[in-house]
C-alpha cells in the first residue's frame, strides 16, 4: 500500500438535487470538488491530488454532476482497507470489469489540467506532476465526505508497473 499525504473536505448531499447540482447556485459536484483540489494544493503547495476517495453514493453523484451515461460507474473499489493498493487493486477491479455490463470510470480530469489536445480533451503534464483523479470508492467514509491525497515518495517498496489488457474505448460525439 501506498503512504499518502491526505486532506478530508466535506460537502452537505441535502444540497444537491439528483443531478448533482447545487440548489442554490446549480454548480455540479464536479465543480465543487474542484475547489477542493485547489483547497489541496494551497494546503500542500508543492503537491497536486492524484486520488479521490468517497463513498459510493458520492461517486453516483459526482458521475451524474458529469452528466455521464446510465451505464458508466464512476469509482475503483479498494480491496486492501481504506487506501489504494496501486499493485492489487487495479488487478482486482479489472477481473470484476470484464464480468459486468457496464464500463467503470477510474479516473476524471484534474482542476490543474489546463492544456487540450486537438480533441478537446485534457492532457496530462507529467513534468508539473498534474495527473487525472484516481477515483477510488471508499464505503467506510461518511456521505459527503472526500478525501483528496497524493502518495508520498518515502515509500520503501519499489514497485513495478502495472500493465492491464483491457479494451479501449473511443468517446463519441
Amino acid at each position: 500500500m501506498e503512504k499518502e499525504l491526505s486532506e478530508t473536505f466535506f460537502y452537505n448531499p441535502t444540497d444537491f438535487d439528483n443531478q448533482g447540482r447545487r440548489l442554490s447556485d446549480g454548480r455540479t459536484l464536479r465543480e465543487v470538488i474542484k475547489d477542493f483540489e485547489w483547497a489541496f494544493h494551497y494546503l500542500h503547495t508543492t503537491e497536486y491530488a492524484t486520488n479521490l476517495y468517497a463513498n459510493s453514493r458520492t461517486m453516483t453523484m459526482l458521475a451524474k454532476s458529469c452528466d455521464a451515461a446510465p451505464f458508466l460507474l464512476y469509482g475503483m473499489e479498494l480491496t486492501q482497507g481504506c487506501s489504494f493498493d496501486a499493485g492489487e487493486d487495479p488487478r482486482i477491479n479489472h477481473e470484476m470489469d470484464m464480468h459486468s455490463e457496464r464500463i467503470y470510470v477510474y479516473g476524471i480530469d484534474s482542476a490543474f489540467m489546463t492544456k487540450y489536445d486537438e480533441n478537446g480533451y485534457p492532457v496530462m503534464e507529467e513534468e508539473s506532476g498534474i495527473y487525472p483523479l484516481t477515483l477510488l470508492i471508499d464505503d467506510n467514509m461518511n456521505n459527503g465526505s472526500v478525501r483528496l491525497a497524493v502518495p508520498t515518495s518515502d515509500d520503501t517498496e519499489d514497485s513495478e508497473p502495472i500493465i492491464i489488457d483491457s479494451p479501449q474505448y473511443i468517446h463519441v460525439i
